[in-house]
């Protein structure tokens, strides 16, 4: 967005839009920036940012280089008067499941498993669908080509929909399921083929799913405020989401933890958005990688990006550069009443990741294209 405002007039102008928009925006700095660039980049971009979302409330995060900025907008539930900060807990729906993925790779680095493992290897005996010789591997899970739907259904009537599926369900369902296309031929987007995946983790990993999430995720990186099962005091920092679906409630979300039960918070996000910048020990090469190229699948379905994808990681979307814009990793998730966005330009050190407590698919397309825009004005292809 520009502003092409010159002159004595236009810089009174100019005064009162900024003067509107901060006071509309109710913007507060959670975590300041060693880095001015940084500041000035996500000033008034951030608050027009919030008032086109229509949300309660927005947290931004920035990375660049070695500073970080985290930026609360708004309110954390509609009416309360009470501006989101770092600290603030969020639900990040399918963006989970680039952190499932990074639990599968430190276990292909450590040969406990291989990325072409079929699934069969962890199915504990029950019936895995193949279509003809063409089993369903780990990869194909991860990268949402194993021919499996967006779900398995709804809850049935008076099933808690916070414990379902289990994995006993799941896999029985599996078992049932005849596959209508060769895994790995096409993309299409799939929660219960991620939900599968954290299951296969957890037999190779010999511990439960949260349980390995922790040990090898976040403890070491210091998120302490993600996971599944919040606490009374984490609850009590839950932004409360809105709009389609409207909210959910501060529960266990174990059910889907392989595909979209994390909650988290922006200094959390940080945190992760700086470790995939860094990735000290190479590991995380294994997930950014593409896979599935675009253009070597006849169809991709699902994929809501801001950006043509140019082709799938492991969890990870990839979207070429365009003009100025460098190639970035992005994932973006959207449910309990909260569409987040994540992004990063892989060598660049520069990442934006973006919250609202609003489920709106319109206005998050504009979002996430904004994100994208604001990683290009901080650097180039």
């Amino acid at each position: 967005m520009e502003f092409g405002l010159n002159g004595s007039g236009g810089n009174l102008m100019r005064s009162i839009v900024l003067a509107l928009i901060f006071a509309l925006a109710n913007v507060v700095t959670c975590q300041a920036a060693d880095d001015p660039v940084l500041a000035e980049a996500t000033g008034l971009t951030g608050a027009v940012m919030f008032l086109d979302s229509g949300a309660p409330g927005m947290v931004l995060v920035a990375v660049r280089g070695d500073s970080t900025l985290v930026r609360g907008y708004g309110e954390t539930e509609k009416g309360n008067q009470h501006t989101p900060d770092g600290a603030s807990l969020l639900r990040i729906n399918s963006i989970t499941k680039v952190f499932t993925t990074e639990v599968l790779v430190s276990l292909a680095a450590e040969g406990k498993l291989a990325l072409t493992d079929q699934l069969a290897r962890f199915a504990g005996g029950a019936m895995v669908p193949a279509f003809g010789t063409r089993p369903i591997t780990l990869l194909d899970l991860a990268t949402h080509s194993a021919a499996l739907p967006r779900e398995i259904g709804d809850a049935p009537e008076g099933a808690n929909p916070r414990a379902w599926p289990t994995r006993d369900i799941r896999w029985r369902w599996l078992s049932s399921y005849k596959l209508t296309w060769a895994p790995g031929t096409i993309a299409a987007y799939s929660n219960v083929g991620f939900d599968l995946l954290a299951d296969a983790i957890e037999s190779a990993g010999g511990q439960s799913y949260p349980d390995l999430l922790r040990a090898r995720v976040t403890a070491p990186l210091g998120m302490k405020d993600t996971g599944f099962a919040p606490t009374p005091e984490q609850c009590a920092r839950l932004m409360i989401g809105s709009g389609l679906g409207g909210a959910a409630t501060c529960v266990d979300t174990q059910a889907t933890d392989g595909s979209g039960g994390l909650y988290s918070t922006g200094n959390d996000m940080a945190r992760w958005l700086r470790h995939n910048l860094s990735d000290a020990n190479g590991v995380l090469a294994l997930s950014h990688a593409v896979y599935r190229p675009r253009q070597s699948m006849p169809v991709a379905i699902g994929f809501d990006e801001a950006s043509p994808m140019a082709g799938l990681g492991l969890g990870w979307v990839t979207v070429a550069a365009q003009g100025v814009q460098p190639m970035l990793v992005v994932k973006s998730g959207g449910g309990a009443g909260f569409m987040s966005y994540l992004a990063f330009a892989p060598g660049r050190d520069v990442g934006v990741f973006v919250t609202v407590n609003r489920v709106d698919f319109p206005m998050f397309f504009a979002l996430s294209d904004a994100v994208n825009k604001l990683i290009a004005s901080l650097v180039t292809r």
